[in-house]
C-alpha cells in the first residue's frame, strides 16, 4: 500500500487539485488486521470534460454488479461544486463567496470536474469479494485520462489524472431521529442514503488529518461536535424544532439533514485522515451553522488537534444507488 500524508491540502487550486494519489491495494492487508464494521470505498477523481458523460453512464450501466453482491449498502457519485468559508474561521462577510466556485470553474473550463464516490459495504469481507478496487479499474478509470487542445478539438492524452482511493469507517452517524454509533445501526444509516439527487440537498464532506496517537480522544470530541450539528437550529424557537431556512442575509438555519464522522481505516504514517460528512438543505443552512456560538463551542476543541486541514468543499449529488 502506498501511503501518503494529505487527502486534501490547501493546493487546492494549483493544477494537482490538492488531492495526493493514491493506490490502494486490497489483497495487501492480512485478515488479522481487517477493520471492523461497515466499510467505505472512498475515491477522489478528476475527470476531463470530453469524458464526463461516458463515466457517468458507465457507473449507471454498471453499477449493478456491485449492486448485486453480498453486502452491498449504498453508491453514490457527488460533484464537487464549491468550498466553504466559514469551516475557516473567515469574516462573517465571506460567506458563502465561494459556494459555486467549483461548478463556475468547469464551466469555464479553467479546471475538470472533480467527484468524490462513495461505495458502501456491511463490512470488509464482503467489500473484498466484491473487488471494488478491480470494478473502479474497469469503470472509473478508463475515464480519467488527461486531455490536450488540438487544432481539431481536444485530444485524450496516456497520461491519467491523479486520483485518491481509500478505506474507511463510520465512526458515528445522526439524522433528525437519532445517533447512530453500533455497528447494524450504522449499516442500516448506510442503507438508506437521504442525499437522493432529485432532493437537491448539499453535501460537505470535512478533510482533517490528525496524529494517530490522537484517535480515542479525537473521536470523542467529533461525536459531540456531530450531536451539536445534528441537533442545534435557528432560530431556537422555531416550533417545528428543525429551524428556519437560512439565507445570505440572516442567521437563520435548518438542523442537518444528515451527518457521518469517517475514519480511513488504516494510517498514513504517524498520521489518520478523517471525513467529517453532513447532508444540509442547503449551503447558507451548513453556513449559518458555524455561526452559531453552540456549534463554535463544541468545534473549538477539535479544531486543536487536527494538523492538516480543514478543508470542507460542498457536493452536489449526482449518482445515489441502494
Amino acid at each position: 500500500m502506498v501511503k501518503r500524508r494529505h487527502i486534501l491540502t490547501a493546493g487546492a487550486a494549483l493544477g494537482a487539485f490538492g488531492f495526493a494519489p493514491r493506490a490502494f491495494a486490497q489483497s495487501a492487508l492480512p485478515a488479522s488486521s481487517s477493520p471492523a464494521g461497515a466499510l467505505t470505498f472512498y475515491a477522489e477523481i478528476r475527470v476531463a470534460e470530453p469524458e464526463n458523460a461516458a463515466l457517468l453512464e458507465s457507473i449507471q450501466a454498471q453499477a449493478q454488479e456491485l449492486q448485486a453482491a453480498e453486502g452491498f449498502l449504498s453508491l453514490s457519485l457527488k460533484q464537487m461544486t464549491g468550498d466553504s468559508t466559514m469551516v475557516k474561521n473567515y469574516p462573517e462577510a465571506y460567506k458563502g463567496m465561494l459556494a459555486n466556485a467549483y461548478v463556475d470553474a468547469v464551466a469555464a473550463h479553467s479546471l475538470p470536474y472533480f467527484y468524490s464516490l462513495f461505495v458502501r459495504f456491511a463490512d470488509y469481507d464482503t467489500l473484498q469479494a466484491a473487488q471494488v478496487d478491480r470494478w473502479f479499474e474497469a469503470v472509473v478509470a478508463p475515464h480519467l485520462h488527461a486531455y490536450a487542445m488540438a487544432p481539431d478539438g481536444p485530444q485524450k492524452t496516456p497520461m491519467l489524472l491523479a486520483t485518491y482511493r481509500g478505506l474507511f469507517q463510520t465512526v458515528v452517524a445522526g439524522d433528525r431521529t437519532a445517533i447512530y454509533r453500533q455497528p447494524d445501526d450504522i449499516r442500516t444509516f448506510l442503507r438508506r442514503p437521504v442525499d437522493l439527487p432529485e432532493r437537491h440537498y448539499v453535501t460537505v464532506a470535512n478533510h482533517v488529518m490528525i496524529p494517530d496517537a490522537a484517535l480515542d480522544p479525537f473521536e470523542a470530541k467529533t461525536a459531540e461536535l456531530l450531536v451539536i450539528a445534528q441537533d442545534t437550529y435557528q432560530p431556537t424557537t422555531a416550533s417545528d424544532g428543525t429551524g428556519l431556512p437560512g439565507a445570505a442575509d440572516n442567521r437563520h438555519y435548518c438542523k442537518a439533514v444528515s451527518t457521518e464522522i469517517l475514519r480511513n481505516a488504516f494510517p498514513d504514517g504517524d498520521l489518520r485522515a478523517y471525513l467529517m460528512h453532513g447532508v444540509w438543505e442547503s449551503v447558507w443552512d451548513h453556513e449559518n451553522s458555524h455561526l452559531d456560538p453552540r456549534f463554535k463551542q463544541t468545534a473549538a476543541p477539535v479544531g486543536a488537534m487536527v494538523v492538516s486541514g480543514p478543508v470542507e468543499p460542498f457536493y452536489a449529488t449526482q449518482i445515489s444507488l441502494i
